[in-house]
């Protein structure tokens, strides 16, 4: 063998070695990475709820129908990202797994929301959090009757300041005390929120508007984790993400921190029917904020019975499909849902 290509095999050798691990080295040292650290809990202030296996007011349990009444929140906007209100029910096509759905409810009504504020308020956003404060107590201020508002910080890990509540007071009073340190720990943030949001929210329209500046680094779940978990919650979620500062060459092989951020934040977006934003200027903040608000107010509710019965835990691909004459309008709602198991009880549906 030559000595140029004896080279040459070295090289490609040790590029392997570099850049493609092995599966079973990847998969050992991620699982080895959450056998660690433990697994996140959402802190909760001193005056906690009721344990949850504590009997329910019956008047504040959720409403469980003895179906599985799939509920959809869709917005729809023109070109103009305007929203369009004046749709009937004849202008929806549901289908789930690529099979059409009867549309069973109908409606475009305000409803009541049950909404988390959930702010990244590591050292990092110690500058920008003065306007994302004032941003979210204005929308706050928005809030419509039977809205319940709640508030969750996360620097390492998330820290849940103030419950639902109907009082806007106390929801002010917790954003203008948050205070920015440490790192961030924004995917078990979101699966914590989607969470306490999903469980503990009275309202069956559910939202989360989480703020971030950077790339997550204290995680204890996985981006796929999270994004299960998602579908299961039934919330929707809304990014406001500042990933102007990560714009950088992160080297030949890799995408720049701005580009993995932006595209992790709108996949898990889109995954619930919500919306990512990246302002480019501070200031945009107060415009974002009151498009989620508009959002939450100018939603469709449909809802349908799915064709296939089975309660076996999978993946179902729902995609809502709108036409209204030579308009060129779109629907926005989650991709899809996790079918119950056998055995679990129906999940709770109140339209």
């Amino acid at each position: 063998m030559s000595q140029t290509k004896y080279r040459a095999l070295i090289t490609a050798a040790l590029l392997a070695a570099l850049y493609i691990p092995s599966a079973a080295t990847h998969a050992g040292s991620a699982s080895n990475s959450q056998q660690q650290q433990p697994k996140p809990k959402l802190q909760r202030p001193g005056t906690a709820k009721p344990p949850e296996d504590e009997p329910q007011d019956k008047d504040d349990a959720p409403i469980r129908l003895g179906t599985d009444l799939v509920m959809l929140d869709v917005t729809v906007v023109d070109m103009s990202n305007k929203p369009v209100m004046d749709l009937t029910q004849e202008n929806f096509v549901v289908t789930e797994d690529k099979i059409a759905q009867k549309v069973a409810f109908f409606s475009r009504d305000e409803v009541p929301v049950s909404l988390v504020f959930t702010i990244d308020t590591s050292g990092s956003m110690r500058p920008k959090l003065d306007t994302v404060v004032k941003a979210s107590v204005n929308l706050a201020k928005a809030a419509r009757q039977g809205d319940e508002l709640a508030v969750i910080e996360f620097k390492d890990q998330p820290e849940l300041l103030e419950e639902f509540t109907s009082d806007i007071n106390d929801i002010v009073d917790t954003l203008q005390g948050l205070v920015a340190s440490r790192q961030t720990a924004m995917l078990d943030a979101l699966y914590l929120a989607a969470d306490y949001a999903s469980k503990e929210g009275k309202n069956r329209r559910k939202a989360v508007i989480l703020v971030t500046d950077g790339l997550d680094k204290d995680s204890y779940y996985k981006f796929n984790e999270v994004v299960d978990h998602l579908r299961e919650a039934d919330a929707q979620i809304f990014l406001i993400g500042f990933t102007g500062d990560l714009d950088r060459d992160s080297g030949l092989f890799h995408r720049s921190d701005k580009s993995k951020a932006e595209v992790l934040l709108t996949r898990l977006a889109e995954e619930t029917g919500g919306k990512a934003f990246f302002p480019k200027e501070l200031a945009e903040v107060h415009t974002i904020a009151e498009q989620i608000s508009t959002d939450l107010r100018t939603q469709y509710s449909v809802g349908y019975y799915p064709t296939n019965t089975k309660r076996d835990g999978t993946f179902r691909a729902i995609k809502v499909q709108v036409s209204s004459g030579t308009r060129r309008i779109v629907a926005r709602t989650r991709n899809g849902r996790t079918a119950p198991r056998e055995g679990s009880a129906p999940p709770p549906s109140k339209p």
